[in-house]
């Protein structure tokens, strides 16, 4: 079976039948994303903002892709939920400053935990990429109006170092390219809601410009990333410690495909060629040797534990105590941009890597008879690992994301089959 046919039957046979039955609200609106790791049990009411904006996203764009016959579903149906969703996050989680609540109540009322977190840049981004996403799926510019207004918000406060970032606080002196790859995504998705609304998007198109810089800007000589280097380009000092020498693979396989679609959309190469070449590096930067797959995170001199002096900080013990877990996102991320590079681009270096994650990826994470849709946290040797990562969510985005994004480019493959080249 192709890869683009087994990623449509992956996600039209266990992905989305899981997230339709059990994820969407149809009492209060919004999605139930608080599951254990297996899928089987509902962990709690409260609804991120983080994953409510991307359950937005999600069903905008599966929407569009039953509409071209990319998929088997009702495209009405799916918009009808992204829009109950739109509306959701726009009465409760949208402030009139410009942020957006962390989380609320089932209801949509405030949470009132004090270990609950206010704000995240990352849950701002994520809430405009599913209002920008509503917008272009259901050509309604009204939508654009708070997204617009919280992503002004959100790329002051990354610029300057103020946006607060849970549930990882960025080491004190150090950029990080977290927050630069989630806003380039954000630009990216509401440069294509205004272009497919024909609307005036020159100010969106140099605020991308400037963001592919600032991603572009960590990518070391050898070709991977530096995930937090000291703030203003200081040199480092004294020394060596985790945070300098660890690397984030992940981060910086799924920044490629974005770097690669912002400059389609602005009409530059200007970084195709280093970001493409940068696949194999990265690839081979986060593959674990021993046991496949791709570790979490790596020290700067290849996958290995990250050397250097751990400070005393949450972020340092959290890269410690995870670095060899075998995460869903970094795979279905790698595999969609090692396709991408290879198919579209010519990349010869991505194509074996791509087969190689793509076995690993299908042979680890579908849950099978240990769990429901996939189990996204696995252990160095690809066994479940009941644990939170990042949020105490199930979260649907990435899977289905690049499962999505691999069923577009084997349609664009075959120009038999069609169907016009995608936007993303």
């Amino acid at each position: 079976m192709g890869f683009a046919k087994r990623a449509r039957t992956e996600l039209e046979q266990v992905i989305l039948p899981f997230w339709y039955e059990n994820g969407i609200d149809h009492e209060l609106g919004g999605f139930h994303t608080c599951f254990d790791n297996r899928g089987r049990t509902r962990t709690a009411e409260t609804k991120f903002t983080w994953s409510q904006g991307r359950f937005v996203w999600l069903l905008s764009h599966a929407a569009t892709l039953a509409e071209q016959g990319l998929l088997s579903a009702d495209p009405e149906l799916l918009t009808g939920w992204a829009e109950r969703g739109g509306q959701f996050l726009t009465d409760h989680a949208v402030r009139t400053d410009g942020t957006c609540r962390f989380a609320v109540q089932r209801d949509g009322s405030p949470v009132v935990d004090p270990t609950v977190p206010d704000r995240s840049v990352y849950a701002d981004l994520f809430a405009v990429m599913g209002l920008a996403g509503l917008a272009a799926r259901t050509a309604d510019p009204a939508v654009l109006v708070p997204a617009r207004s919280v992503l002004e918000r959100a790329l002051a406060d990354i610029h300057a170092g103020t946006g607060p970032t849970p549930p990882y606080q960025i080491p004190a002196g150090r950029d990080a390219l977290g927050p630069h790859m989630i806003a380039l995504n954000a630009l990216l998705v509401l440069a294509q809601a205004e272009g497919s609304l024909d609307l005036d998007g020159t100010t969106t198109r140099a605020a991308l410009a400037t963001e592919i810089e600032h991603v572009m800007s960590f990518r070391a000589a050898d070709g991977t990333f530096v995930e937090m280097p000291r703030a203003g380009g200081a040199p480092d000092a004294g020394t060596e410690t985790v945070v300098e020498r660890h690397r984030v693979p992940g981060h910086a396989i799924e920044a490629i495909w974005m770097v690669l679609a912002a400059g389609e959309l602005l009409g530059t190469d200007a970084h195709r060629r280093q970001a493409l070449d940068s696949v194999p590096a990265l690839c081979e930067l986060g593959w674990d040797r021993e046991h496949g797959g791709l570790l979490r995170y790596t020290d700067a001199a290849g996958p290995v534990r990250p050397a250097g002096t751990a400070e005393q900080a949450p972020y340092t013990e959290g890269v410690l105590a995870t670095w060899d877990t075998k995460l869903w996102w970094v795979h279905s991320e790698a595999c969609a941009t090692t396709a991408i590079a290879a198919r579209r681009y010519g990349q010869p270096a991505a194509a074996p890597w791509f087969d190689r994650i793509w076995e690993y990826t299908l042979s680890t994470f579908p849950g099978g008879d240990q769990g429901r849709e996939w189990i996204q946290i696995r252990d160095r040797s690809g066994q479940p690992k009941d644990e939170v990562v990042a949020l105490p969510v199930k979260d649907p985005f990435h899977i289905a994301r690049n499962l999505m994004q691999l069923v577009e480019l084997g349609a664009e493959t075959h120009p038999a089959a069609g169907v016009p080249r995608p936007a993303s």
